[in-house]
């Protein structure tokens, strides 16, 4: 064994990962360029184009999911040409807001059910926000960093997976450091002792943000229900909150034009009952529920449909 306990097979895959996605670095490197001296139709069509590539052979997968959690099939050909659309914009959007001015993001994102965050930092214990990956989830940090609030968010570093090795994509996690230090926003890596960071926060009434559908790690996993489905999600958002009594708000974020979105801020969930365990998953459950509400309206709109963990049929 060698030092660090990996093994020189580790060692090897690990080697072959970084030579697969060496070429993707200076792709990434060269998009931001692109995005900020070229015309916007232009920008869009290379999104697509990404949004092609990222979706390649998901399709029938993708579809299928849809079914199973909103319990109908609608047109899946406008479906899927809109989801396209969404996938290859949200790619691009970030970019394009970061030469913007303060003030033109902020008018670029509204906000809807923002009286709901304000009263509850009004008690000065701050706030949990329960995110999801519906719309562009970057416009959260704009819109809400760009309009003074304390808001720290936290995520896990950017990474992928090839040959069965994690690999840490150093240039995508630069870009998601200076977007957020665009935005005024904090960010907290998961495993960088987050209960302690989340407590500093909500200490000084500021708002500690995590996503709900996209479980990074396996502790606290569980089937919970999802539309006509169940989705594997983590219960670790929901023991957080409740280990620090603190309020939490569903926030939502929808495209409503071109590179216009809007925040959604739900009001508070209810208080859950039972031990830790039973009122983490009644949480989970209602923001969830919340999700869905939103996800029938815009299913084109939710970026995880290719990875998110879906088994069909609660009733099964």
């Amino acid at each position: 064994m060698s030092s660090g306990g990996v093994g020189p097979g580790a060692r090897l895959r690990r080697t072959i990962a970084r030579v697969v996605l060496a070429p993707i670095v200076p792709a990434m490197a060269a998009l931001p360029v692109f995005v900020r001296v070229m015309p916007e139709s232009w920008s869009v069509r290379l999104g697509r184009l990404f949004a092609r590539l990222s979706r390649s052979g998901r399709r029938r997968d993708i579809l299928a999911r849809r079914r199973a959690v909103l319990g109908c099939a609608g047109d899946e050909d406008a479906f899927w040409s809109a989801h396209l659309d969404h996938v290859g914009r949200t790619i691009i959007e970030s970019f394009a807001l970061d030469v913007m001015s303060d003030a033109e993001i902020v008018e670029r994102i509204d906000i809807t059910g923002e009286d709901h965050l304000r009263a509850v930092l009004d008690r000065g214990h701050g706030a949990i926000l329960f995110l999801n990956h519906l719309g562009s989830p970057g416009a959260i940090v704009g819109g809400l960093g760009l309009r003074g609030y304390d808001l720290t968010i936290a995520g896990n570093r950017m990474e992928a997976m090839v040959l069965g090795e994690r690999v840490t994509l150093h240039y995508a996690e630069a870009e998601v450091q200076r977007l957020f230090r665009r935005g005024r926003v904090h960010r907290a890596l998961l495993g960088d002792n987050l209960p302690r960071s989340a407590a500093e926060v909500l200490d000084r009434n500021g708002c500690f943000a995590m996503f709900i559908d996209f479980p990074v790690v396996r502790k606290h996993n569980q089937q919970v229900a999802f539309g006509s489905a169940y989705m594997n999600v983590n219960l670790g958002p929901a023991l957080l909150a409740l280990r620090h009594e603190a309020s939490v708000l569903c926030v939502d974020c929808l495209r409503t034009g071109e590179n216009r979105h809007r925040l959604v801020i739900h009001p508070p969930l209810g208080r859950a009952s039972g031990d830790r365990r039973d009122a983490a998953l009644q949480m989970m459950e209602a923001s969830l529920q919340s999700l869905v509400r939103s996800l029938g309206a815009h299913p084109d709109q939710w970026w995880p449909w290719d990875w998110a963990d879906i088994t069909a049929g609660v009733d099964a």
